[in-house]
């Protein structure tokens, strides 16, 4: 079959395809060696069609890079495990440069596979085509990261770089050449909107620019950390806990003020021991044994206060007057015989106090009939 019958048998393909073929036939792939030709280079194309078109007649359709058909080679026929090949040697018909496109179907055009190609009359390279996947993410209220992917077809000649523009609202300008797929745009206005677009470069020169991308630069209050969480003011929490945990303490302090003002507080036995100190008495109001705080000092004076005071409450506890014990340097002493005896009742706390630190020899035995006695006046 020559040139110009396979021309017409094409052509009437395209005018009734329903009188060949059912109307499901199509390409499932088609593919080139290479991107790039030049007249002394062939050019080999493969594909497949689909398990129900096997052994069905497989048609190639090229268009120049102005959209102009040429002439098509004769059809094929599929084999039998679905594929097709054509071989093409460029002539006369290829005589311009740039992309063209070629399609394989059986029965429309538009129903087949097509792929693209370079062809080169004199075997110089041409501008490589858009690059591809341009994404523009917000990172703060002054940067706006961009990334992209290479071009599909880089016209015959390596890719050297890529120019990026970008619009404030002005229009498009040139911020930057990289040689990398990825760039940092900062020192940006916040909320602001911002588009991108990005061009290939190689040795034929600039591509044509990648679709257009836009993104917004965050507020000055939404500004966040690497980790995404935003930065507090400085020294503010530390601040509000150490007045929180003061506070606390007060209010600590003013109930056990009230416990010892009870006439009759049983529940107080645990805590009244004659060795009761500072760190003891605050870890009593925090449930924390270590007894250690810092709280600059400032409730110091207090739980020292509160530990005077509850001395001071349980000798006061029958409303008596208590003359001022001296304490004595007297390293041992004998217990008198009046002291009570450990079987007696211990509802008197004071007494329970005052007999052990006579015990301890931190009073004499006449500060101790002194005491008793006055605890013991009606």
């Amino acid at each position: 079959m020559d040139r110009s019958v396979a021309y017409l048998v094409l052509s009437l393909s395209l005018l009734v395809p329903s009188t060949l073929v059912s109307a499901y036939a199509e390409v499932a792939s088609l593919k080139t060696n290479a991107a790039f030709y030049t007249p002394a280079t062939k050019i080999y194309f493969t594909g497949t069609v689909p398990k129900e078109d096997v052994g069905k007649a497989v048609y190639l359709a090229i268009h120049d890079p102005t959209g102009k058909f040429i002439n098509p080679l004769q059809g094929t026929m599929s084999n039998a495990d679905g594929t097709f090949a054509f071989t093409i040697t460029p002539d006369q018909q290829f005589s311009a440069k740039g992309i063209y496109n070629a399609s394989a179907f059986i029965a429309i055009e538009s129903a087949g596979q097509a792929t693209n190609f370079i062809f080169s009359p004199d075997g110089s390279p041409i501008v490589s085509t858009s690059p591809i996947g341009l994404t523009a993410v917000s990172r703060s209220s002054t940067e706006i990261d961009l990334s992209w992917s290479s071009p599909t077809n880089n016209g015959g000649s390596s890719i050297s770089g890529y120019r990026i523009e970008r619009n404030d609202g002005s229009g498009f300008i040139v911020i930057q050449n990289t040689q990398t797929t990825a760039y940092q745009d900062t020192s940006l206005t916040p909320s602001k909107q911002y588009s991108y677009r990005v061009s290939a470069i190689n040795s034929a020169g600039v591509s044509n620019p990648s679709s257009v991308v836009y993104s917004t630069t965050l507020s000055a209050q939404t500004q966040t950390t690497n980790n995404g969480q935003s930065n507090p003011t400085s020294g503010s929490n530390n601040d509000q806990s150490v007045d929180k945990i003061i506070q606390q303490r007060i209010e600590a302090a003013k109930k056990l003020k009230e416990l010892l003002n009870q006439q009759n507080g049983r529940q107080l036995h645990a805590n009244l021991y004659e060795n009761l100190g500072v760190s003891d008495l605050s870890a009593t109001l925090t449930g924390d044994s270590s007894g250690q705080y810092d709280f600059n000092n400032a409730l110091y004076p207090l739980i020292a206060l509160g530990g005077v005071g509850i001395v001071v409450a349980i000798l006061y506890s029958r409303k008596r007057f208590i003359p001022q014990l001296v304490t004595s340097n007297q390293k041992k002493i004998e217990i008198p015989e009046t002291m009570p005896s450990s079987g007696e009742p211990e509802d008197d706390y004071a007494l329970m106090i005052l007999r052990n630190r006579l015990a301890k020899g931190e009073i004499t035995v006449q500060d101790y009939k002194s005491v008793k006695d006055a605890l013991d006046e009606p």
